[in-house]
């Protein structure tokens, strides 16, 4: 035998030695004891945490597809115009109300044959006198709290629970209402044969896909940056782990592919904790429901594509974290050098990032939000480059500040300890600030778009009155009962003041004697005249008719408007008379009326005051027979008011409708949003703090022994416990910082590409502001008790 040493066996192919490697880092993620086990358990709950998010947000094309096709499956779609009555035909009108700012969605039938259609969720249509309700709808009826609404429906039975397929969500408010009063389709009554829209699915406009795709990369990019981030804890104890593997006999390559090993096993348990933590929360996400749309637990499903591709991205992420980082630390066989100075931050390539998203976003912002899945493409990728961008600027900003900073000189103790700390290891900060800047610069960007597209102009909004309207279209209460209609309202409690009027139309009429009915009131070439009938001091509110009694008529115009002559003969309602197969009512406009010029826009919501303006005493409603019926009130500032109107009118009759037009101020539809919008990013602000009290208390304890050597010298620990809140302080004031003026500028860039002015709300970005720096002062005093129990002499002690 020789006596030259063995070579050391191959193991094979490069293949198998990553199999193996990986392994073994796996195996040490779950058999290193206590603190082994307590570093994946924070890795997979930081990884599943981001793939609950991930496959929600997977869930939302299927949510919304289902929402959509029960909405599509209970429309009702009329029947061509001249198709009679059959055994299988059904009419139908809307029957809409609210109640307490909650939608309730309502529609009455009535069978014309034995074989009439039934909705969904229903086994059969609902007679004369029942209801047939929604379970939410059910149980408020059933409640102390409903006992207001109940009264809406005084002489109706519940005979019949909605089913979930007749529902767009378990929260809806719904009805269907049997009834004998429906005689014939028209004016608002339509005739069906079968439920269901099966035309062209409805598409979203450009403005909505522009909202929709940058808040999905707004809320989805700080949630890969959070994965990228929770793949990296416990970092600090696992480099001395492996530099015990390079002193007996490891390379460094096998080091690393050990290291991405044990973070694949970290996040291999987070995919089966986030798969878990998404199917516990399908459940109680059928209580949310916002703007009237909810979701069933059972529409909460992943696209099965994007589902398969959350897997091996996130598996990829955590391998390809690891490697990139372990190619910046030195592990050794006598430790691990990562305290040298780091090399300086180039600034130029990160931007880049930054100039290619504008590059993406600019030919759309200035010739406006192209269509098709390649600008959609081109939008998602260029926002969420530009979002990337913050990520990428941060850490060289923060070196920059913190060696100005440095350089100063002054300040305390506590502040040159969080400044060196911050100097020899400014990766990390900025790895855990990055997040919270990205989730906070995406949320003002969005935020700023959906506040200019909503928002009411501001001339629009201090103009608004303070009125509720209660309307009658297209003749479902007869002209004849105008009276009948404004004394119940009168009589309702909280009433204050009450306008009724009658709005219709006019026409021309022909000199020829004798005609055939169904074309009366054709015009060629003229528009019908607004007609307006209502007493003197409702057409005061309307416009400047300056003295008025009973009997006078005005033609109110403006610059362009065209209103009958005195002594013109008029027909009344032409198509309303078409539809009913009768000659219309004829009038003279009297020689007396008063010519007045339209001033400007009254204080009555959706009202010009232009046109033919009458009292009743000069022209009877009754001649209007399908003419529009309005009541124009005033309620006092209390929370029921409007229920009991509301009510009254439902007594008139069920198809009325009721608007309240409030207050001057901002819009509702906008502070719902910008509210629902700060909630959300608030949210991923809290689940990325989670992340930085992991990193601090990380840091934390990789740093004992030094810690208990200042404790030993007697430094003092209200010192140690203000130099951890700067430390983590500075790091995200700065992220803040740049976060919100980013934030503005990709705000103003989208809002340029749907035509909408810049509107930054200070408020919400002054409450994403408040909660990061909640988050700074949690993070703190977290980490404050760990701080104090490291801060021992006997941490000094070594066996």
């Amino acid at each position: 035998m020789s006596g030259r040493p063995r070579p050391a066996p191959d193991r094979g192919h490069p293949a198998r030695r990553w199999c193996a490697d990986l392994a073994m880092g796996a195996r040490f993620a779950v058999t290193g004891g206590r603190e082994g086990w307590i570093r994946t358990a924070l890795t997979a709950l930081g990884v599943g945490l981001g793939v609950a998010v991930l496959l929600l947000a997977a869930s939302v094309p299927h949510l919304l597809n289902g929402a959509q096709e029960r909405h599509r499956a209970r429309a009702a779609v009329p029947v061509a115009q001249g198709v009679g009555p059959s055994d299988r035909s059904l009419l139908t009108a809307a029957a809409d109300t609210a109640y307490r700012d909650l939608p309730v969605q309502g529609r009455i039938v009535t069978a014309e044959g034995r074989h009439a259609p039934v909705p969904p969720g229903l086994s059969r249509l609902p007679g004369p006198g029942e209801l047939a309700v929604s379970p939410a709808l059910g149980d408020l009826l059933r409640s102390p709290a409903g006992a207001l609404l109940k009264d809406r429906f005084p002489d109706l039975r519940i005979t019949a629970t909605i089913r979930d397929e007749g529902l767009t969500h378990p929260g809806e408010l719904a009805f269907y209402q049997g009834s004998d009063a429906l005689r014939r389709p028209g004016f608002g009554v339509e005739r069906i044969t079968a439920f269901g829209d099966h035309g062209e699915p409805f598409r979203a406009g450009a403005p909505t896909v522009l909202l929709l795709a940058v808040s999905c990369v707004a809320l989805l990019v700080p949630v890969a940056v959070f994965l990228a981030t929770a793949v990296r804890f416990g970092g600090e104890r696992r480099d001395r782990r492996l530099a015990a593997l390079r002193l007996v006999g490891a390379d460094r390559a096998t080091t690393r592919r050990i290291a991405a090993g044990e973070a694949l096993a970290g996040a291999l348990f987070g995919l089966l904790t986030g798969a878990a933590l998404f199917l516990a929360g399908r459940v109680p996400l059928a209580g949310i429901s916002l703007f009237g749309l909810g979701v069933f637990p059972s529409d909460v499903v992943p696209d099965a594509r994007v589902a398969a591709l959350v897997a091996p991205a996130v598996l990829l992420c955590a391998v390809g974290t690891t490697l990139v980082t372990m190619r910046r630390v030195t592990v050794e066989p006598l430790g691990v050098t990562r305290t040298a100075r780091p090399p300086r931050r180039r600034l130029w390539w990160r931007l880049l990032l930054p100039a290619a998203g504008v590059a993406l976003l600019l030919p759309q912002a200035i010739n406006g939000p192209g269509s098709g899945d390649a600008a959609s493409v081109q939008l998602i990728l260029g926002t969420a480059l530009l979002l990337l961008g913050v990520a990428a600027v941060l850490p060289w900003l923060l070196d920059a500040v913190v060696a100005r900073l440095d350089g100063t000189g002054g300040g305390s103790q506590s502040w040159h300890l969080a400044l060196r700390r911050l100097q020899l290891s400014s990766t990390a900060a900025a790895r855990s600030v990055s997040g919270i800047t990205v989730a906070v610069a995406g949320a003002i960007a969005v935020q700023m778009l959906l506040t200019g597209s909503l928002s009411l102009p501001e001339a629009q909004q201090t103009r608004t009155a303070a009125w509720t309207e209660v309307d009658s279209y297209d003749g479902a209460v007869p002209t004849a009962r105008a009276g009948q209609m404004s004394a119940l309202l009168r009589a309702a409690p909280g009433v204050r003041t009450a306008h009724t009027l009658v709005a219709g139309h006019a026409g021309p009429a022909r000199h020829q004697p004798d005609r055939n009915p169904a074309a009366s009131g054709d015009d060629e070439d003229r528009e019908p005249y607004p007609v307006t009938v209502a007493d003197c001091a409702t057409l005061r509110q309307l416009a400047p008719v300056g003295a008025c009694s009973a009997g006078d008529v005005f033609l109110v115009a403006g610059p362009d408007d065209a209103v009958p002559r005195p002594g013109e003969r008029l027909v009344l309602d032409p198509v309303g008379s078409r539809s009913d197969h009768r000659a219309p009512a004829r009038w003279t406009v009297p020689r007396t009326a008063h010519r007045t010029t339209a001033g400007p826009e009254r204080p009555v919501p959706g009202r010009t005051g232009r046109g033919l303006l009458a009292t009743p005493e000069a022209l009877p409603p009754a001649l209007l027979p399908h003419a529009d019926l309005t009541c124009l009130l005033r309620l006092p500032h209390t929370p029921d008011a409007i229920e009991y109107v509301r009510n009254a009118a439902a007594r008139i009759s069920p198809r009325t409708v009721v608007y309240r037009y409030g207050q001057p101020g901002p819009d509702e539809a906008a502070a719902l949003v910008s509210g629902g919008l700060t909630a959300c990013a608030t949210a991923v602000l809290l689940l990325i703090g989670g992340g930085l009290l992991l990193t601090a208390l990380e840091q934390l304890r990789a740093r004992a022994r030094l810690l208990s050597a200042l404790d030993a010298l007697g430094t003092p620990r209200a010192l140690l416990g203000r130099s951890v809140l700067w430390q983590t302080a500075v790091p995200v004031v700065m992220g803040l910082t740049l976060a919100v003026g980013w934030g503005v500028a990709l705000g103003a860039l989208l809002g340029r590409m749907a035509g909408r002015p810049p509107r930054p709300d200070w408020w919400s970005i002054l409450a994403l502001t408040g909660t990061a720096a909640a988050v700074i002062l949690g993070v703190t005093a977290l980490s404050l008790p760990s701080l104090w129990r490291l801060m021992r002499p006997d941490g000094l002690r070594t066996e």
